[in-house]
């Protein structure tokens, strides 16, 4: 080493015992600043919940769908009924009241109100059971790695059903009753854009409702305000489509091709966007705490107290 090269260093105990005594050139440790990580984690891969990011979240239903798509038939089935032969136009009760009135007399409009009241009900069923049966054949699949059976499904769900049903009863004003009250021949020249804000409105309603129904069925006590936090969290691009084509292609298959066939476009697509409210509201949780779909599940199947 030269004279004109000289350097001072300050060795402690670190160094030293960062040094490589066996180096020929006499060098000490690297004394340049690091800041220390600790053990780099390997990447969490769980079967639900997904990681930060769009792609993520795409892979994560992509795989949930294909898993669990066939163990769904039953639940898809199941929401078939109201959907094919309860869900019908708001409009269709209007129809329906002077014939009420000629059976019961006067009294026969005064239940035109309940007729609506039940429309709402029983349009809010395909939301409330394709949800609830996402929730309970993924998480216990997800979690145990086994399908679970028919009756254990029932038995995670049915206690929070009510609270559930509740909920989405009053989504329906918006993702059922609006929308076909004010038809185009009732609003005129409006009626196409009256369609498109309740296009929009429903879709806002459902993508809410998915993950407050998350929020109703794992969780014990929460509500709105829980799943605003959750939605703050996270970016539902995903479930956004999902709740928009929920909302807008039955319509135009039912316009297109009929009943039968806008059924089970309805169903089909209602059962992908539960699986997309369930993959959203797992990636928010984690991105808020540390979840599994473990801790998901036992969250599911505690007793309500």
């Amino acid at each position: 080493m030269n004279d004109g090269e000289a350097r001072i260093f300050m060795v402690e105990e670190p160094v030293v015992a960062a040094a490589d005594p066996f180096d020929p050139e006499g060098r000490t440790a690297d004394l340049s600043w690091r800041r220390d990580l600790g053990p780099e984690l390997p990447a969490v891969t769980d079967p639900l919940v997904a990681g930060p990011g769009l792609a993520a979240w795409a892979r994560r239903f992509g795989r949930v769908v294909a898993r669990h798509a066939a163990h769904l038939l039953p639940v898809m089935l199941l929401v078939a009924l109201p959907t094919h032969f309860f869900v019908g136009r708001v409009d269709d009760t209007i129809v329906a009241a002077p014939a009420l009135a000629d059976l019961v007399g006067g009294f026969g409009l005064l239940l035109l109100p309940a007729m609506w009241l039940a429309y709402l009900a029983v349009s809010a069923l395909p939301l409330v059971l394709s949800l609830a049966g996402a929730a309970g054949v993924v998480l216990p699949a997800a979690a145990e790695g086994l399908r679970p059976r028919p009756g254990r499904v029932w038995a995670l769900v049915s206690m929070r059903l009510r609270a559930l049903w509740l909920w989405f009863s009053g989504f329906g004003l918006l993702t059922g009753g609006l929308p076909l009250l004010l038809t185009e021949e009732q609003v005129g020249t409006a009626g196409g854009l009256v369609a498109i804000v309740f296009a929009i409105g429903s879709t806002v309603a459902l993508t809410f409702g998915g993950l407050l129904g998350c929020v109703v069925l794992v969780e014990r006590g929460r509500g709105p305000r829980r799943a605003m936090h959750l939605l703050s969290h996270s970016r539902p691009a995903g479930l956004i489509v999902a709740a928009a084509a929920a909302t807008v292609v039955p319509r135009m298959v039912d316009y297109a091709f009929g009943g039968l066939a806008a059924t089970v476009a309805g169903v089909l697509l209602v059962q992908l966007w539960a699986i997309a409210a369930l993959v959203t509201y797992g990636q928010a949780r984690r991105a808020v705490e540390p979840v599994t779909s473990r801790s998901l599940f036992a969250e599911l199947g505690a007793p309500e107290e």
